[in-house]
């Protein structure tokens, strides 16, 4: 496959010298892409926890400086009253290259499902740090932890698009201040809307219907690529009876301790039940190993997951379809002039057994209570493999 590219290229010299970038990348991509082995650990017992339990407006807001190697989005998933499913996510990163994007994807009712990337300009992007306020040309993610507005356009996104509110109906959440750090390096995650109702409208080839339903938003950032710090991560988010409940379990690579980070929150309109983070408060375990979605060298990952309170609280999740599952290298873009050897980069990275999936179920799920109540609920299961 190699040679069919270098064959290519009119240009001997820059062919020649590309084969050979390529094959050092296959000897040294796991270097390049999950860092050095010699890392700070993550030290769960020592994380920072100074903001207290309310979440402010401002920490919706903008929360890097794009240096270098920061990261940030807003994303924004709902399920419609019709069937459908709406995924949105508002990006800015600074690795390569300043860039600028949205994704989306639209699975309808009848199951068929749509992705499309947009990039723009810096000229053509806003960010506000006192709120979220977030502006990429005529699409808008923007709002004040109680309500917000999200906005695509459907001339960015050939005749796709919506104009949806979202208004939250429990708090927002943070474990401890939200930040997981290690070392100097962190990874940070604020649930503004855990679970929040949704209306307005969405338009599918070009025709525009008004539409209802429920949704989540959550705002992520971070000063360092992700597989650097964890291997993988399972995240869900669901409803049972008057219940919200939001789980994860990050896996850190073994050059930051290789040990699991446990979090879960529950809550309803009126109160938090749980907050708690850390092994010291949390169980969790796994089964049902997840076959024929990943090659023979993945790393095995489990459709069923369970987590345990020390207060007696527990959530049984079993993820029962799949409705996204994404090899990550062949959906992602790169900025230019890189993208033009995309091929050639995808398999270095292969060839060095690196190949990070995405998968999402549809879930069902018990949530029991401190008292032992029971109750049956839905939701959404994401296992995010990185290496």
């Amino acid at each position: 496959m190699i040679a069919k590219y270098v064959c290519n290229f009119k240009n001997g010299r820059v062919a020649l010298t590309f084969f050979t970038m390529s094959l050092f990348m296959l000897q040294s991509c796991s270097t390049i892409y999950l860092g050095s082995s010699n890392q700070q650990y993550f030290d769960e017992i020592n994380q920072p926890n100074e903001l207290g339990e309310v979440v402010n407006i401002w920490e919706d807001g903008a929360r890097t400086d794009d240096s270098k190697n920061q990261f940030e989005w807003w994303y924004f998933d709902a399920e419609l009253e019709d069937g459908s499913l709406v995924v949105a996510y508002f990006y800015k990163v600074h690795f390569l290259k300043d860039q600028f994007f949205i994704g989306f994807n639209y699975t309808s009712p009848k199951g068929e499902d749509f992705f499309q990337l947009k990039y723009f300009n810096r000229s053509d992007v806003f960010f506000e740090k006192d709120s979220c306020n977030v502006q990429m040309k005529n699409n808008l993610f923007r709002g004040n932890l109680s309500k917000y507005e999200i906005k695509l356009d459907p001339k960015n996104f050939d005749n796709f698009g919506f104009d949806l509110y979202l208004e939250s109906s429990v708090k927002p959440y943070r474990p401890q201040d939200g930040i997981i750090r290690a070392g100097d390096d962190y990874f940070a995650w604020l649930a503004a809307v855990p679970n929040g109702k949704v209306s307005g409208s969405i338009t599918v080839d070009g025709k525009t219907k008004n539409i209802e339903g429920t949704g989540y938003h959550d705002h992520n950032w971070g000063n360092t690529p992700l597989q650097k710090l964890f291997k993988s991560w399972t995240w869900f988010r669901g409803q049972a009876g008057p219940y919200t409940v939001i789980l994860s379990e990050l896996n850190a690579v073994n050059s930051r301790g290789g040990f699991d980070i446990p979090i879960l929150y529950v809550a309803d309109e009126k109160q938090v039940y749980v907050n708690k983070f850390g092994n010291s408060e949390l169980l969790t375990m796994k089964n049902s190993l997840i076959k024929d979605f990943y090659p023979k060298r993945n790393e095995p990952q489990f459709s069923n997951f369970s987590i345990v309170s020390v207060d007696n609280f527990s959530v049984q999740i079993s993820g029962n379809q799949v409705i996204d599952n994404i090899e990550i290298f062949d959906r992602m873009s790169l900025p230019m002039p890189f993208n033009l050897f995309k091929p050639i980069i995808n398999l270095a990275f292969k060839g060095s057994n690196i190949d990070p999936f995405y998968t999402r179920f549809a879930s069902t799920f018990k949530l029991q209570l401190r008292d032992g109540q029971v109750f049956d609920g839905t939701g959404v299961m994401e296992i995010m493999d990185l290496q």
